[in-house]
């Protein structure tokens, strides 16, 4: 086996070591034996003097940290989607208000063809008795019911 080979195995095996520790090492040390293999640990080289040591990130904090930055908690919505939840607030509310709108311009124009076209306007006074409407009063109110058709209906 060739000096690359080894070295190559010896990198497999020490990525698959921190792998499973759960990139929990810290710290990593790096030594060449007598017979010219390289060796990685994350323990201390025994008996060997001369090796150098590197750190290795943790991982796991920084998975974490992403994930917390990726994905807010489940308890609190993203920025985003308050603000989706917010745009569809307005537009439920929007809706409700145009509903009511319609809904008020329906009655409007039902009263004017009611009063118009009649001359005589019967209604029921809050004695709960039977009244005519005179002409001048039934004229004034489909002109005002005209007038807020105008300003508030298409």
């Amino acid at each position: 086996m060739n000096f690359t080979t080894r070295l190559s195995i010896v990198l497999v095996v020490s990525a698959g070591i921190i792998g499973a520790a759960g990139l929990q090492a810290k710290e990593m040390y790096r030594w060449t034996d007598e017979n010219g293999v390289v060796h990685y640990s994350d323990q201390k080289p025994a008996g060997q003097q001369d090796y150098e040591t590197g750190h290795v990130p943790d991982a796991a904090p920084a998975a974490a940290a992403g994930a917390a930055v990726a994905a807010p908690a489940a308890d609190q919505p993203s920025v985003a989607q308050q603000r989706r939840e917010e745009i569809a607030q307005q537009k439920r509310e929007a809706r409700e208000a145009r509903a009511q709108r319609e809904t008020e311009c329906a009655a409007w124009r039902a009263e004017v063809e009611r009063l118009e076209p009649n001359r005589r306007v019967f209604f029921t006074n809050e004695a709960g008795e039977t009244e005519r409407m005179d002409d001048v009063e039934r004229v004034n109110r489909v002109a005002e019911l005209k007038q807020q058709i105008a300003q508030n209906c298409n």
